[in-house]
């Protein structure tokens, strides 16, 4: 009953600005802001209350009512300090994509090297079916999950294995050292690139 009446209170507030300001009322953010929330307000009520009637799942019915949660961020308009750390982060979006950008390309150049390097290496510690070099998407999962600095050591662990119990040198690869590693290109391979990552994150 609450949130019918807090839906009623929006909705009125909503209506009085729009016959006060006209067109004007979607010059201000703010006021967009309210105008999406109370809209979502009322179509999670509304889409709510005739999941109940035709007995959709209620998972679904809690999904909807999440749009109800977008009230609360109403409050931000009160609260200068919050205001003032939104428009930081908003203006800050533009560097975040030039930095996400700079990370994928690094990632990039890494994979290549990674998949000319340590493509046929057999699977051991860190290396598993998921996180190799064989290919392309697999080279990038393990540099992503290395560019949080996680689980690095048994992907070097793997890539290092370089002696005949742990690897076979005699099998036929391209790479002409069988599936074995080689701890002399694996070393400042990860190395160079857990710094650079670390730097750009």
């Amino acid at each position: 009953m609450f949130s019918y009446t807090l839906n009623d209170i929006f909705t009125i507030e909503c209506v009085m600005k729009l016959v006060a300001l006209n067109f004007k009322y979607f010059t201000i953010p703010w006021n967009v802001f309210d105008f999406v929330i109370v809209i979502a307000s009322i179509l999670g009520q509304t889409l709510g209350e005739l999941m109940a009637k035709f007995f959709v799942n209620p998972t679904l019915l809690r999904v909807v009512r999440v749009a109800r949660v977008g009230r609360i961020l109403r409050l931000v308009k009160g609260a200068k300090g919050i205001r003032t750390l939104l428009f930081a982060l908003a203006v800050s979006m533009p560097a975040l994509f030039n930095i996400g950008l700079l990370l994928f390309l690094v990632m990039f150049i890494y994979s290549i090297f990674g998949m000319s390097f340590f493509g046929y290496v057999r699977k051991s510690a860190g290396l598993t079916d998921l996180f190799n070099f064989e290919t392309f998407p697999n080279s990038m999962i393990v540099l992503f999950q290395m560019c949080t600095t996680a689980g690095w050591s048994g992907v070097y662990q793997g890539l290092t294995n370089d002696q005949p119990p742990d690897c076979d040198p005699t099998l036929s690869t391209p790479s002409n050292k069988g599936d074995c590693g080689d701890a002399a290109i694996a070393t400042p391979f990860l190395v160079t690139y857990v710094i650079i990552t670390s730097l750009v994150v």
